[in-house]
């Protein structure tokens, strides 16, 4: 899969955001790509053009899926946002089960005692610490049958070793799906994935 920007040009009252920007993402080269870049470069209004929640004001967004094959489907898009967006007033483990997921419950019990703590299943998110919202607000992106994940600043808040945690699930679960996130810090494990600077 491919997915491209060609001549995209973006505005925000007088400000021009992107202004004739093209990028292309090549899957089959890289099936993760990382997009850096100084504070108020785009990288979060990227992803939601990328994802159809933005429109460029002049430009084209392109998807080439399989053999060449052009003006097909959109992938099915899961994303991670730079805010959790999780229903407090429900336990973790609930705000999981109202994502449609080709894993089971159990499955879900499973990955969640993992990244967030067995303990944590059944409190309301409304109790958890900063770091415990946001790996819960990972994982719930993880779980959705997607064909393209978008994390936008996944490890705000993270410590190390929870950092690490989360880098091991995903790759242990993406598969080769194709994944494009932002970060101002370098992945601890992932390695070979391709680089945009805005």
């Amino acid at each position: 899969m491919i997915l491209r920007i060609e001549n995209g040009s973006k505005r925000f009252g007088k400000n021009d955001l992107f202004d004739c920007f093209s990028c292309t993402f090549d899957f089959s080269k890289h099936s993760l790509y990382r997009v850096t870049g100084d504070s108020g470069r785009g990288k979060t209004t990227l992803l939601r053009i990328l994802s159809s929640l933005e429109k460029l004001d002049r430009g084209e967004v392109e998807w080439i899926l399989g053999e060449a094959a052009r003006g097909g489907e959109q992938p099915r898009v899961s994303w991670m946002f730079q805010e959790n967006r999780l229903l407090e007033g429900l336990s973790g483990i609930k705000n999981l089960s109202l994502i449609p997921s080709r894993y089971s419950f159990e499955e879900k019990k499973e990955f969640f005692a993992f990244l967030v703590g067995l303990e944590n299943l059944d409190k309301p998110v409304s109790a958890y610490s900063g770091g415990m919202k946001r790996r819960l607000s990972f994982l719930r992106a993880l779980i959705f049958d997607f064909s393209l994940l978008l994390l936008d600043e996944p490890f705000t808040g993270i410590d190390h070793e929870n950092r690490v945690k989360m880098e091991e699930f995903l790759l242990s679960h993406i598969g080769k799906r194709p994944l494009i996130f932002v970060s101002h810090e370098d992945p601890i494990l992932w390695k070979n994935y391709g680089v945009l600077k805005l």
